[in-house]
C-alpha cells in the first residue's frame, strides 16, 4: 500500500474523524474504516469514521466484489480479509479448457496447475475531465472500454499443454456498478483522510456510494495522461490533485491504481467540486 508515494507495510491510522464521512452522523457508534479494503491488502485507516447505518451498505458492495469477481486474485496473492479464517483454503478448481475444434471440457486441477486471473475493468474519460462528453444527469450507464488481465499462478503454455488443449476459457461475472461504488469509497475515504472532512453536498461520490444517485459516469473513470507510477514496491497507489475550472470552481481529482506492479489502468476520481472563495 502506499499514501501520496509513502510506502506503508503495516496498517497506518488517520486522527479520527469524530463523524460519519457519508452522512454526516456525530452520535451513536461510529466505526473504523480502511481507505481500501483490506481485503485488498489495504493497510490505511480512517478511526470513528462510519455509522453503522452506512456501514452496512458499503460493507455490502464490497462484500459483492471481493466475494466476487476479486476473489480468485485475492486468494492467489494470499491477501487476507477480516473473516478469511472461517474459509476452506482451495486445493482444487475445475478450469474449463478448450480444444482444438474450439469445443470445451472441464477438468478439475490442482490450485498450484490452474490458471487463475482477475479482471479489472477499464473505464472511459469521466465527464469532469472530458470536454467532449460533460458531465450530465441522465448519464447513468457505466461503460467499459477494456478489461486489463492480471494473471496468476502457472502460465498458459503451462496448464494446457497435459491436457491436449489449446486454450482456457475463464468466465467472470463482474459488479461493475458495486466496484465503482468501491471505487468511490477509496476516493472520498482517501480525501478524508488527506484534507479533512467538507461539506457533503460538495461531493458527487457520497450520492453514489449510498445509492442515491448514479451518475457515476460523470465522476468516475480512466485516465492514461499523467498515470500514477508502477513501478513502486507498493500493491495500491493513491494520489490527488487539485484542477482549477473556467467557472471560478475547484475539483479534487484523487487518483487510484490498484495492483500497481501489475501495470494496470489508473482510475480518477472528482472527490469534491466547489466554488473558490473570492479574494
Amino acid at each position: 500500500m502506499q499514501d501520496n508515494g509513502i510506502k506503508a507495510p503495516t496498517t497506518y491510522r488517520y486522527p479520527s474523524v469524530g463523524a460519519c464521512i457519508y452522512c454526516g452522523a456525530t452520535s451513536g457508534r461510529l466505526t473504523e474504516e480502511h481507505i481500501i479494503p483490506k481485503g485488498l491488502g489495504g493497510t490505511l485507516v480512517l478511526p470513528e469514521a462510519s455509522c453503522d447505518t452506512c456501514a452496512k451498505i458499503t460493507s455490502l458492495f464490497e462484500l459483492h466484489v471481493m466475494r466476487g469477481f476479486m476473489d480468485r486474485g485475492r486468494q492467489a496473492m494470499g491477501i487476507k480479509g477480516r473473516k478469511q479464517h472461517k474459509r476452506p483454503k482451495e486445493t482444487a478448481l475445475t478450469q474449463t479448457f478448450i480444444q482444438l475444434d474450439e469445443s470445451l471440457f472441464e477438468q478439475e486441477v490442482s490450485v498450484d496447475q490452474a490458471i487463475r486471473v482477475m479482471h479489472l475493468p477499464v473505464l472511459p474519460l469521466p465527464g469532469f475531465l472530458d470536454p467532449l462528453h460533460p458531465p450530465r444527469p441522465d448519464a447513468e450507464q457505466v461503460d467499459i472500454v477494456a478489461l486489463d488481465t492480471i494473471q496468476f499462478g502457472t502460465d498458459q503454455f503451462q496448464a494446457i499443454r497435459p491436457h491436449s488443449a489449446v486454450g482456457v476459457q475463464i468466465k467472470d461475472r463482474m459488479a461493475i456498478w458495486d466496484f465503482v461504488r468501491l471505487l468511490a469509497k477509496i476516493a472520498h475515504g482517501y480525501h478524508v483522510a488527506t484534507r479533512g472532512m467538507f461539506p457533503l453536498e460538495e461531493s458527487p461520490l457520497v450520492p453514489i456510494i449510498l445509492g442515491t444517485r448514479r451518475d457515476a459516469r460523470n465522476w468516475i473513470g480512466c485516465i492514461a495522461e499523467h498515470p500514477l507510477p508502477s513501478d513502486r514496491p507498493a500493491l495500491h497507489l493513491l494520489n490527488e490533485d487539485i484542477l482549477e475550472g473556467d467557472d471560478q470552481s475547484e475539483c479534487v481529482a484523487v487518483r487510484i491504481k490498484l495492483f500497481a506492479t501489475q501495470g494496470t489502468a489508473t482510475y480518477v476520481l472528482a472527490s469534491r467540486i466547489y466554488e473558490i472563495a473570492p479574494g
